[in-house]
Formats: C-alpha cells, sequence, structure tokens
C-alpha cells in the first residue's frame, strides 16, 4: 500500500477535508518533507472557524504534526474557543495507524473544557494494478468534557466522559471515481443531556465524521454518511465532490447536512478546496457554511 497520510479529522472538524479524494487519506507527495495546511470556515449565526497545522515527515513512514484551531460565532460562543491537537501517522505496509490527541483548555467564557483522542486504522481489501481498491478503516475516539449543567434552577459544573466507534469504506473505480459510505455510534455519558448541558466546548467531529462544516456541541447519538467524488484528470487536475450526512442526537431534533465542492491542484507544492455546505436542524430553518482550505507542501 503506498505512503498514505491519514487526515481526516486531524484538525477542528475534518469529516469532507479532502472529500475531493473522497476518502480518509491522502496522498502525500513523496518528496515534501514537511506542508502547512490552513483551514478556514464561515456562514450563519456569525461562524468563523480557524484551523492552522503543520506536519513533519520524521522518517520515510512516521509523520507527525502540531494544530492549532478555534471557532466562535454571535449566538452561544462569542469568544473564541480554542483548541490543540498532535496528531502522529505511522504508514505500514499492509495497515496504517494514526493517533490524534486533542485538548480544548478551560474556557473563561463559557467554564467548559475537554480533553481526549482518536485512534484510526486503515487497511486495503482490494488493491488493483488500475488504481481501482477498497479501503476499510476503523476508528475509536474518547473524550473528557467539564462543561456546565442545568441542576433544577441552578448552574453547577460537572466532569463526563464520552467515547465513539466509527467504521469507513471507500471504493475507488479506476482512479476516476470514488464512493466512500460511513457510520459511527456514541456512547450515552451518565449525568448530563442535551437538555441540561450549557455550552460544552467540544465540538463532537472529534469523535467521529459529522460532514458539516459547523461546531458541534450537542450530543449525537449516531451518524450515517455517504460521499462520491470524481477525479477530472488528466484533463484538469481538480476533483469534484458532493457528501450527504444524518446525524441523530440524544432526544433533540436530528439534523441533515449536505456538501459539495471543488478541489484544485494550484501546482506542484500546493491545493486549494471549496465547499460549501447546506445544514439543517430538524423543524428548524437552513444554515448555510462556506469552506476554503489550502495545502502548501515544501
Amino acid at each position: 500500500m503506498k505512503f498514505y497520510l491519514i487526515i481526516y479529522n486531524i484538525a477542528t472538524m475534518k469529516s469532507l477535508l479532502l472529500a475531493a479524494l473522497f476518502s480518509v487519506s491522502c496522498a502525500v507527495s513523496a518528496n515534501a518533507a514537511w506542508w502547512l495546511e490552513n483551514d478556514y470556515s464561515s456562514g450563519s449565526n456569525g461562524l468563523k472557524k480557524d484551523s492552522f497545522t503543520v506536519f513533519t515527515k520524521v522518517t520515510p513512514r512516521l509523520v507527525a504534526g502540531a494544530n492549532a484551531a478555534f471557532y466562535r460565532d454571535t449566538a452561544a460562543y462569542r469568544e473564541k474557543m480554542w483548541s490543540f491537537r498532535l496528531p502522529l501517522m505511522y504508514s505500514g505496509d499492509k495497515i496504517s495507524v494514526s493517533l490524534k490527541p486533542f485538548i480544548y483548555p478551560l474556557s473563561a467564557e463559557t467554564r467548559s473544557g475537554a480533553s481526549g483522542g482518536k485512534l484510526y486504522l486503515l487497511t486495503s481489501l482490494d488493491e488493483g494494478g488500475d488504481e481501482s481498491y477498497t479501503r476499510l478503516t476503523v476508528s475509536g475516539a474518547w473524550a473528557s468534557q467539564k462543561a456546565r449543567v442545568l441542576d433544577g434552577a441552578a448552574l453547577s459544573r460537572k466532569t463526563f466522559s464520552q467515547a465513539s466507534y466509527e467504521v469507513q469504506v471507500e471504493k475507488s473505480y479506476y482512479g476516476q471515481f470514488y464512493f466512500l459510505v460511513s457510520g459511527a455510534a456514541f456512547t450515552k455519558p451518565s449525568g448530563v443531556s442535551n437538555a441540561t448541558l450549557v455550552t460544552p466546548a467540544m465540538d463532537q467531529s472529534e469523535l467521529a465524521n459529522l460532514g458539516t462544516f459547523r461546531q458541534i456541541t450537542a450530543l449525537p447519538d449516531w451518524t450515517l454518511s455517504a460521499q462520491i467524488a470524481r477525479n477530472m484528470r488528466p484533463e484538469f487536475d481538480s476533483h469534484i465532490y458532493a457528501g450527504y450526512s444524518k446525524i441523530s442526537f440524544r432526544r433533540t431534533r436530528a439534523a441533515n447536512s449536505g456538501v459539495v465542492g471543488l478541489k484544485l491542484g494550484l501546482n506542484e507544492r500546493s491545493m486549494l478546496d471549496l465547499a460549501y455546505n447546506l445544514y439543517k436542524e430538524e423543524g428548524a430553518v437552513w444554515k448555510n457554511y462556506y469552506k476554503i482550505l489550502l495545502q502548501v507542501f515544501f
């Protein structure tokens, strides 16, 4: 199996980060010793999200990175909610492994914070010589959160834990068409609910693919996603892609999310990803979000 950098969900919310290749992995330039990535999103409710990551190739098979990110909006999160990650990725002949620890420092504004990590295992089920393949990714994630909760008419602080389990299958046909389906289930935290939690800090996309550019801080129950992408090479160095996700939350309204985008190779050392996300909670109005992601290899 070629050297693949597993960067799905490495920064803040990276489901669909490289959906132009429509997978949880991205082929990294063999000559790149290190590279930078900036992922910026904006949209409804004054959302502003920015994520900056630097990666370095420690050995031919080992990649390490450092990431800093924040989000804010004009609703419940008016102050910047910062988070940090230290992804580590190893690519073997049969299996690739990625570990992504993360932390949300305690916010003075929301009185909430979180820490945890995610472990990925990527393997090839079928690798053809014509760029066709089938790949399987299995991941598990865990997190500990501190947040305010409603206790009757009063506010108190509580620490609680979460975990998630996710499976993704990606199929490529001749390196031209890509299809991916994924599903994730979340454990039920003890002693808290969406009705009692007040402005928790952690974006739930740390734990699994949610298929939206906005932060999701409500507690999910499960999520299902389907994605498709088309490689426009050799005529154009680009990919077009689209995806749909269904998010079921615990004892509150579910949500639907759709994404379309275009990934462009600007030159041999840089790539640009432009995308649009339409998001709707059942019974609520549609929300619009936009993303621009730039990668530069050195």
